[in-house]
């Protein structure tokens, strides 16, 4: 329901948009299709705090939202940079590095976004870095392509949610410590290097159908506090879902697992589904604590070679508390 309402409100206000941008100073405007668009513009309109929308257009050079004026000091080494644009870019291809974090030794800059970051159907051709960012509103990069590394490192989502659906990432993708509120939909995402996502908290549904990981994907510890859908999943590489805590739902039906796949020292409180899940390797309960579900009768897909291991595994077969 909030993924419909978001998409309805979004094709009510991109027309207006775009009438309203045609009548705006140059900075500002909606590009025309296949337009070449420097970055340094779109620095000055987030410095101002204006709305941005562009469609059809490449962008060239490097964004940087630590050039917002509204900034404030969080301790004496931590800046705040308030970005008060809504944003939304539509089919677009950014040759520049996407930059709302930086660190070193002596300080750090991060970004609270108080307006959506919406990046639908674009190319990425260098670096992404939101880590430790903020977002107040809805953050959708559904369809996109990351061709450099990728860092959503310990970024806090609001109960509008994170959207990466049918998004491709080609090198490096982290998530690792993120922190979501809201809905996290990687329905059908690709991502061809590893995918680090270990210490995230999720507490809205965690949408993992589909997904593809041609190499490890590490959950350690992490923690899901509602539904999670691994259906269909594929995991070419090593699956860690180690020290993790899965609160309701859980479903891997029908998923891949190719290699190693590791579930140790796990706790999960509700019906967890692994039918006719795939295993070509090994995969492993070790520790694990089932509340409602028997992992000895998951009824898995087993190959020749295949080995599940289940020792020390506890299955209570009660209602939680």
């Amino acid at each position: 329901m909030k993924k419909l309402l978001y998409w309805g409100i979004l094709f009510l206000i991109l027309p207006t948009a775009c009438q309203n941008n045609k009548v705006q100073s140059a900075g500002n405007n909606a590009e025309s299709r296949s337009s070449i668009i420097q970055a340094s513009s779109i620095n000055t309109q987030i410095k101002k705090g204006n709305n941005i929308i562009y469609k059809d257009a490449s962008i060239i050079g490097d964004i940087n939202f630590l050039n917002s004026t509204d900034k404030n000091a969080v301790s004496p080494n931590l800046m705040n940079y308030n970005v008060n644009s809504s944003l939304v870019f539509y089919n677009c291809t950014f040759k520049g590095k996407i930059t709302a974090s930086e660190k070193n030794s002596k300080s750090e800059k991060h970004c609270t976004f108080n307006k959506n970051l919406t990046f639908i159907n674009c190319t990425f051709q260098d670096t992404v870095d939101f880590s430790s960012s903020v977002f107040k509103d809805v953050v959708n990069l559904s369809s996109s392509q990351f061709h450099a590394f990728s860092n959503f490192k310990s970024v806090k989502i609001s109960a509008q949610g994170l959207y990466f659906q049918n998004a491709h990432f080609f090198a490096l993708a982290k998530f690792n410590m993120m922190h979501s509120e809201g809905i996290c939909n990687f329905f059908k995402t690709v991502f061809d290097d590893n995918a680090m996502f270990q210490l995230s908290v999720f507490k809205s549904t965690a949408q993992f159908n589909a997904a593809k990981f041609h190499k490890n994907a590490n959950f350690t510890k992490s923690k899901f506090k509602d539904d999670v859908f691994f259906n269909y999943a594929e995991f070419y590489k090593k699956a860690q879902f180690n020290t993790s805590y899965f609160t309701s739902r859980t479903e891997f039906s029908q998923s891949t697992f190719n290699m190693i796949s590791e579930f140790k020292n796990c706790i999960f409180l509700a019906h967890t589904i692994f039918t006719d899940a795939k295993v070509i390797g090994i995969i492993t309960f070790e520790n694990s604590i089932f509340y409602i579900s028997n992992p000895r009768k998951f009824h898995f897909k087993l190959s020749e070679e295949s080995t599940v291991l289940l020792e020390k595994t506890s299955s209570l077969l009660k209602q939680k508390q």
